[in-house]
């Protein structure tokens, strides 16, 4: 294909997007990107920026079409938010990747979960409920503990464990308050620890890139993730693992884009699948995080594959590699230090995403976090040895 005057849609143009988008301007692409907001980082690199409601379809539509350009493509590189409006773009022009339907089995987590369950894909037991009184009901009547979310939330934005009764009406006030549809899903609880799997498919091949284990923040009964690591686990397990997610993702099936998973390694040695999304890990993973591992340019190959080019034959590296966040805590953040310091350090890569001067609750989602560490090395406990190392160099002061 030559790449004159070929044109990329970027839907949301936000701080863990601009990445994607610097890439496939590297390429050749040229990027119109989208975002609600008209400071949008993405927006400083683009070659052209629209800053318009991600769900007023109707008016982006509209403003496309009277710009009138050679669009090949579109992309939501790791943006849950920006990938129903990416579908009926795609639609409206003919753009190659998932179209509505699809998208929906890829956002709702009562459709995955129906599927799944048509599929043999391990999993919980779960209910979908769409009013508070009904969802309360059922919990006070229910063994706990289970687990209440959104089924079309991300970034555990209204996730909850509930562990007693007197955690029930708030729990449940708050995964409807964050669904859009107005409606959650309830689960048995997992017993075990959370993973992370990345992948890459093409033509209905799941590339495997990185499989991560968790690390949560205390205090947010294991719904905020701390730190996504290489695990030392034994091949087989990382293998049956791959294998869960492969089959969750055929099960829906996404057959050309960026993947990201989430399933639980239970005590007893279960692998029960958690959620999938059909975009990059955001906070870094797809931008930092998968290259460090896999050696593979995830965003430079997104952006490449949303056009309609097909992709080559890539080698995918074993590399280990830590991403440890700071969380935030209740207080005015009054200076930073340290991070020049853990810079120095040979495979060290750390920064913040806070200003002198802003004020922090404590953390009860995703984006509560202050900054990061990202360490890579040849074995996990290396990358671990290094990230701690960074870690105790950096202070941020809280009043």
């Amino acid at each position: 294909m030559n790449m004159d005057d070929i044109w990329l849609i970027a839907v949301t143009a936000g701080k863990w997007q601009k990445h994607g988008i610097s890439e496939a301007m590297g390429s050749g692409i040229k990027v119109l990107a989208i975002d609600a907001d008209p400071k949008a980082e993405g927006f400083s690199i683009a070659d052209k920026s629209l800053s318009i409601s991600l769900e007023n379809d109707d008016a982006v539509i509209k403003e496309l079409k009277e710009l009138n350009l050679n669009y090949k493509g579109v992309v939501s590189f790791c943006s849950e938010a920006g990938m129903p409006l990416a579908a009926r773009i795609r639609e409206e022009f003919a753009l190659p990747g998932p179209g509505l339907i699809l998208t929906k089995k890829l956002l709702d987590k009562g459709v995955q979960r129906k599927v799944w369950s048509e599929n043999a894909v391990p999993g919980p037991e779960w209910a979908i409920f769409e009013d508070v009184k009904s969802a309360t009901y059922y919990l006070l009547s229910s063994e706990l503990p289970k687990i209440i979310k959104p089924i079309d939330s991300s970034g555990s934005r209204g996730v909850s464990k509930i562990e007693e009764q007197s955690d029930i009406i708030s729990s449940v006030n708050k995964a409807f308050e964050f669904s859009r549809s107005g409606k959650v899903i309830i689960e048995s609880f997992m017993t075990g620890t959370e993973f992370t799997v990345e992948v890459l498919i093409i033509d209905g091949t799941v590339n495997v890139l990185a499989v991560t284990e968790k690390k949560k923040v205390e205090g947010t009964k294991g719904t905020v993730a701390r730190e996504l690591a290489t695990s030392d686990r034994p091949i087989a397990t990382i293998d049956k693992i791959s294998r869960t997610v492969i089959q969750a993702f055929n099960s829906l099936g996404y057959n050309e884009g960026p993947g990201h998973a989430e399933v639980i390694l239970c005590d007893d040695d279960f692998v029960g699948m958690v959620e999938v999304a059909g975009r990059g890990g955001g906070f870094m993973v797809f931008d930092k995080f998968i290259p460090a591992v896999s050696g593979v340019n995830i965003a430079k190959l997104t952006a490449l594959q949303s056009i309609g080019i097909p992709i080559q034959k890539f080698e995918i590296k074993k590399h280990a590699a830590v991403l440890r966040f700071f969380p935030s805590r209740p207080g005015t953040l009054r200076s930073i230090n340290g991070f020049e310091k853990a810079n120095e350090i040979k495979g060290v890569e750390a920064d913040y995403f806070v200003s002198i001067g802003d004020e922090f609750l404590s953390a009860k989602a995703d984006g509560d976090r202050l900054g990061y560490v990202l360490s890579w090395a040849q074995t996990p406990s290396i990358a671990q040895q290094l990230a701690d190392q960074a870690e105790s160099l950096i202070n941020f002061e809280i009043q």
